[in-house]
């Protein structure tokens, strides 16, 4: 019980200090980045100061809020399924719905953002890059699969749970 209690203190710390920061911030940044033109222009060293202004760079940003907005939807949802936890309850079906709802969405994320930046690469500069090491993406897909294995693992153990108690 006192790995929860930590647990659970740890994640309210990153939800308070870094989680509504960035909602906030994101949500401000994204309304201005279309009302204010210069907000995102740059600046090319090698054409004397020539500024440009990239139709699609507004495009990758509001892309890449909406990214973070999904990953910080699913650290909330995970956030409230440990409120369950800490009340004995990790069998309850908010908490395996909530676990493959995370799952869905990491999946998603991480299968949508590794197309887009492939994309982005091969579109806007110009260059094939396949990164086969390390990636966030894939890192991000993997969490989604052990939530979607996680939900599958405690739906088992709640039907196991519950034919237990009916046959006492």
């Amino acid at each position: 019980m006192r790995k929860l209690i930590i647990l659970k203190s740890l994640v309210d710390f990153i939800w308070f200090v870094s989680c509504i920061p960035f909602l906030l911030l994101g949500l401000f940044f994204s309304v201005y980045i279309f009302f204010d033109v210069e907000a995102l222009k740059i600046y090319n060293v090698l054409e004397q100061g020539v500024v440009i202004t990239p139709w699609y760079l507004k495009l990758v940003t509001v892309f890449l809020l909406v990214m973070l907005y999904v990953l910080i939807y699913s650290f909330y949802l995970f956030r409230k399924t440990l409120r369950y936890f800490q009340q004995v309850k990790p069998f309850d079906t908010y908490v395996i719905n909530t676990y493959k709802k995370i799952g869905n969405l990491l999946i998603v994320s991480g299968i949508l953002s590794a197309v887009f930046f492939f994309l982005f690469h091969l579109l806007v500069k110009s260059e094939l890059q396949i990164n086969l090491g390390i990636i966030p993406y894939l890192f991000t897909i993997c969490l989604g699969l052990f939530f979607l294995i996680l939900s599958e693992t405690f739906k088992i153990a709640k039907l196991a749970k519950e034919e237990n108690q009916l046959t006492i």
